[in-house]
């Protein structure tokens, strides 16, 4: 990757990398990123005003593959590692998208993006309803990678 596309992922993902002063670094930094899951937790907000407007309009939600386009990092992945597919797949799924409205699992998925995957678990040890969240989604897309 140029440099430019590293600093353009970093951003995309909303990390600081103002200490990083050569390309080395900022493949560290990146890498870091991604293996944490970290990422701008905006998107979660973008996510919930573009399916109130389609409820609105009496629309489903739906999304696009330009907004899933525009997520996509240096690696081909979602911010978390995620591959675009499973993305696709998993809002074609009622009770994942359910699941992804409810505010628990908004909470968890910010947690993850600013916070990493520690934190994650440190939340899952300390609050019963996010571990219990956390745990149905592993569920649902477990018989989601099975089918």
């Amino acid at each position: 990757m140029k440099v430019s596309e590293i600093k353009s992922e970093l951003d995309l993902r909303k990390v600081n990398y103002k200490d990083c002063f050569d390309r080395e670094s900022l493949e560290r930094r990146l890498d870091e990123a991604r293996a944490s899951g970290k990422a701008d937790p905006s998107i979660i907000d973008k996510f919930n005003k573009q399916n109130l407007e389609a409820n609105a309009k009496g629309e489903s939600f739906e999304v696009s593959d330009e907004v899933i386009e525009k997520s996509v990092g240096g690696d081909g992945t979602l911010p978390g590692g995620m591959p675009p597919d499973m993305l696709k797949s998993m809002m074609a799924d009622p009770e994942i998208v359910g699941m992804l409205r409810s505010p628990k699992m908004q909470e968890v998925m910010k947690l993850l993006m600013t916070e990493g995957q520690e934190a994650l678990e440190q939340a899952m040890k300390n609050d019963q309803d996010t571990y219990e969240c956390v745990q149905k989604l592993n569920q649902i897309m477990g018989k989601m990678n099975q089918g």
